[in-house]
């Protein structure tokens, strides 16, 4: 604390030297702890072009992403809390249904097409907009060429059937090898969703509307859990693989030639097996291409002393100058602007594939009881079908369980 409020009264004094008037808006703001890794983090110095600019100030604060969410609900409904705070995408809704959040929906209408479509949706709740995008992600495939090139197969999987018989080709029983790693529970969720909307599926639509039993759905779901229970192309870590590191462990120790991953994972695959020799694929196909996608919004305290400036800052961290600050850290900008052939070819070519397939990304349904619906519903879904229950019945249980929180109020 001592030293968020020293540096709010080192920035008002620069303020004051540059000029600008000492009433000027201070701003509070939250974000995810890897943004300020270190004095030299992007993010300090663009703060100060912003405070240089505008005449604000800025007191920035490092949050764990374990601990935003717990702390921010606990902040706001008691009337204290930041100004602006980076979010999880996921937490959007939860947070503007508990009316935590400033309705900015007249201020975006002018800059909308700015952004990338999936991660602006992500902002939305109940047809107003909380939130801008600060950087996105989605899924991709990540393979070992080794291996691939070992089962007989020369080039990546795109569709599903090739994505099938890869996995397969790559399952060695006796060397205890396979084709794909794929986490359990919510992990698993997380990674099953793409297959969904690939397959023409829906999991709630805009019209808040459960549509999971549908056979788009289940047959999305089938297709991944036989890859466990009739193929055992996935390692019996699929059981119990609870976080990133426990999902990525077999492809890191080569024991697995194909991952579902995000962009997170470039860095833990140097760190856990530096001569590791893999390529980053746009996610094979179904009868459509799409990926779920990730990130963090910035939004706004609801009842903010200073709403004008707070949105100014958000602006000014979502807008054009976002796809510098970006690469900057090696993640993706949410701006259109970040995906012409220009600006992805000026990415590091790992993270290439991942802008080249931004247009297909999709945001999980921004719905209040949604964490709910991913930890609870469809993580029983995904546990159940890879013990052997069969897919129709298990998501025919999860449409009466959605629509029952999607009733509550």
């Amino acid at each position: 604390m001592r030293k968020i409020l020293k540096s709010g009264i080192v920035a008002a004094t620069l303020s004051v030297a540059m000029g600008h008037s000492a009433l000027a808006d201070n701003i509070v703001m939250w974000v995810n702890s890897p943004l300020l890794a270190g004095p030299n983090a992007p993010l300090h110095q663009e703060l100060k072009a912003f405070e240089a600019a505008t005449g604000h100030t800025v007191e920035v604060q490092a949050v764990s992403h374990m601990e935003m969410e717990r702390n921010l609900f606990v902040a706001l409904s008691s009337g204290a809390g930041p100004d602006v705070m980076a979010l999880d995408i996921a937490w959007v809704a939860g947070l503007a249904d508990a009316g935590l959040l400033l309705d900015i929906t007249e201020q975006t209408k002018p800059i909308a097409a700015e952004y990338q479509p999936g991660p602006f949706a992500s902002g939305r709740y109940g047809q107003k907009q909380y939130a801008l995008p600060l950087y996105t992600n989605n899924v991709a495939l990540f393979v070992n060429d080794q291996m691939l090139e070992q089962a007989g197969i020369k080039k990546a999987p795109t569709t599903w059937a090739e994505f099938r018989d890869a996995a397969v080709a790559m399952t060695n029983k006796d060397k205890q090898t396979y084709g794909v790693s794929f986490g359990g529970s919510r992990m698993g969720a997380f990674q099953l969703y793409s297959y969904i909307w690939q397959n023409g599926g829906e999991i709630v639509d805009n019209q808040g509307k459960s549509r999971v039993s549908e056979p788009a759905a289940v047959e999305a779901v089938d297709f991944l859990a036989k890859l466990y229970t009739q193929n055992r192309a996935m390692p019996e870590s699929v059981l119990t693989a609870g976080n990133w590191d426990e999902v990525h462990a077999p492809f890191i120790q080569e024991r697995a030639g194909m991952v579902v991953t995000g962009d997170w994972a470039l860095a833990a695959f140097a760190k856990g097996n530096p001569k590791l020799k893999f390529s980053v694929h746009p996610l094979p196909s179904g009868i459509q291409a799409a990926t779920v996608i990730g990130g963090y919004d910035l939004a706004i305290k609801a009842d903010t002393k200073f709403p004008k400036a707070s949105f100014e800052l958000i602006r000014w961290l979502t807008g054009p100058r976002s796809v510098e600050l970006m690469r900057k850290y090696e993640r993706l900008s949410a701006t259109t602007a970040a995906t012409t052939p220009e600006a992805v070819a000026a990415l590091p070519k790992p993270l290439q594939p991942f802008m080249s397939q931004a247009a297909t990304g999709r945001a999980r349904p921004v719905i209040a009881s949604w964490t709910q619906i991913h930890s609870d519903v469809f993580g029983n879904v995904w546990d159940s079908v890879i013990r052997g229950k069969p897919a129709k019945d298990a998501m025919s249980e999860a449409d009466i369980a959605i629509k029952r929180l999607l009733e509550k109020k």
